[in-house]
């Protein structure tokens, strides 16, 4: 029963490389990227709820510890490669699900699991839809293909600049916070590690951020920036993601 239910969160929560792949198809599948946020948003807590909920196997720990940092280092060093906002998002979310699946193997389990999977995982779902509106306004969620996003759609860059920092894990992000309370739990060489996997996700996020940030700016098409309105509720959710991991974080210091 518990390998089942091991099996159904592998190919929910990404992460746990190979099972990570079918999963990879089933969040790539929808070609709205409404659709796509969604899919990527219900899919990863299905799988936090099954971990949540059951406690970890002792006689299997050692195994699935280095099976889980291994793929979270092998999304960390694929996105190093990858320039397309919607592949990108559903990489860094395989790697930081792979650190979820590390803190379940650690002892983390219900409400921490919980605040562990949505500070990691939540800014990548706000990514996908900032790629499709991207998408509508330029052609495609491509970083670098012609030069500086920003330039053209200041509020568009605003917004993804401050999406890539949540997903970094940096400070003040909750992801940050996450992190460290998950390092307090883990041994020495996989502390090393999950700071290896930390240390690539920020190169990739400086290879990404240069080519949305910096260049000639794109050409002016009839779709305009971001409206007043989206910004502001775009503003209300990254404070009520911001409170509510700093006022969440308690929990991961008391598992």
């Amino acid at each position: 029963m518990l390998l089942l239910m091991m099996i159904a969160a592998a190919l929910l929560l990404p992460g746990m490389f190979p099972l990570s792949m079918a999963n990879g198809l089933l969040l790539g599948a929808p070609r709205a990227a409404g659709a796509r946020a969604l899919v990527l948003a219900l899919l990863p807590a299905a799988g936090a709820l099954l971990l949540a909920r059951t406690a970890p196997p002792a006689h299997w720990h050692g195994g699935l510890r280095m099976l889980a940092l291994g793929s979270a280092l092998l999304y960390a060093w694929r996105l190093l490669a990858v320039r397309e906002l919607f592949v990108w998002a559903r990489l860094q979310a395989a790697s930081a699900g792979a650190l979820v699946w590390l803190g379940w193997l650690h002892g983390m389990v219900g409400a921490p699991l919980l605040a562990l999977a949505a500070a990691l995982l939540a800014p990548a779902v706000l990514l996908s839809l900032l790629a499709g509106a991207m998408q509508r306004r330029v052609g495609a969620a491509y970083a670098g293909l012609r030069g500086s996003i920003a330039a053209s759609y200041p509020r568009l860059g605003a917004a993804l600049a401050a999406c890539v920092l949540a997903m970094l894990a940096l400070p003040p992000f909750p992801g940050f916070l996450a992190l460290l309370a998950l390092l307090q739990h883990l041994g020495a060489g996989v502390v090393v590690g999950v700071l290896f996997v930390w240390l690539l996700w920020s190169w990739a996020g400086a290879l990404l951020w240069q080519g949305l940030g910096f260049g000639q700016p794109w050409p002016a098409t009839r779709v305009g920036d971001l409206a007043r309105v989206q910004m502001l509720g775009l503003a209300l959710l990254g404070a009520v993601f911001m409170l509510g991991g700093w006022l969440g974080s308690g929990t991961w210091w008391t598992f």
